[in-house]
């Protein structure tokens, strides 16, 4: 039963987490195991509609491919939940981000959830040489908006990409939430067209092969400005709200589009022709 909940949702392995995780998803809290912080994310996973939406596409994205023995390279991985969530798929997963600080967490988050084929390093991909290796999947979630040059920033990781490998981008849309947030999100901008990064992409023989949008009906604008605004004056009850929103956005996938969405996921392939 436990092996049952340790993977379940994205974040469940923060139940075995007794270390204080900063800035992870708005939390700057102290996880203690069987504490009630704990057992919430044991069975809801983090309460973070935004994050818990873009790895839904992400995993649909993957296991509509073959993914078996592959290797993974997550770029700005945070404090690893998303590189943790997927440990099962793959052969062996490169997770990295710039700040030394998520890398400690994420090793202590992995080693009390016994996942031992993720390898994290303090890495900035702008300025690093990463490694000669190549990688069969590269992903790169909500990290674009907090580089000073994203073009190069997806130039660097379309070296990392095999000869038909993919690459996963998401980011934040050109929305008037996403201006709101962007000074205290710590966004250098505050987001993008789907056709500004796939005219980047094109540059460097990625080929989108794939587009999907989350919070694009009524529906879903609605539950992301609630929960928008629960965060900025009182943050439990977006947790509290939470699994009754989270199932509001998964249903706003299905329906029609309305206006901008509230963020893209783009699946890239590299063209070796």
């Amino acid at each position: 039963m436990e092996n049952f909940f340790k993977n379940r949702y994205l974040g469940s392995v923060l139940s075995e987490a007794n270390t204080k995780v900063m800035n992870a998803y708005g939390w700057g809290v102290q996880f203690r195991k069987n504490s009630s912080i704990n057992l919430f994310v044991k069975f809801f996973g983090v309460p973070h509609l935004g994050a818990r939406m873009r790895n839904r596409i992400l995993e649909n994205i993957i296991d509509k491919r073959n993914h078996k023995n592959s290797t993974l390279f997550d770029a700005g991985c945070g404090i690893g939940l998303t590189s943790m969530y997927l440990s099962n798929k793959f052969n062996k997963i490169y997770a990295v981000d710039v700040e030394e600080q998520k890398i400690k967490e994420a090793k202590i988050i992995a080693k009390n959830n016994h996942i031992k084929n993720i390898e994290f390093g303090k890495v900035d991909v702008l300025k690093d040489t990463i490694t000669s290796k190549t990688f069969d999947f590269v992903i790169c979630f909500e990290v674009l908006e907090h580089v000073d040059n994203e073009e190069e920033f997806i130039y660097k990781l379309s070296k990392l990409v095999k000869k038909n490998g993919i690459m996963i981008l998401s980011f934040p849309s050109k929305t008037l939430l996403s201006r709101m947030a962007q000074k205290s999100l710590d966004h250098h901008k505050a987001g993008y067209s789907s056709d500004e990064i796939k005219k980047i992409a094109k540059k460097f023989k990625l080929k989108v092969v794939e587009e999907q949008s989350f919070g694009k009906g009524i529906l879903g604008k609605s539950v992301v400005g609630c929960d928008y605004i629960f965060r900025r004056t009182l943050t439990p009850l977006a947790s509290l709200f939470f699994p009754i929103f989270y199932p509001l956005l998964i249903l706003d996938y299905y329906l029609p589009e309305f206006g901008i969405p509230r963020g893209y996921v783009l699946v890239l392939k590299k063209d070796n022709s």
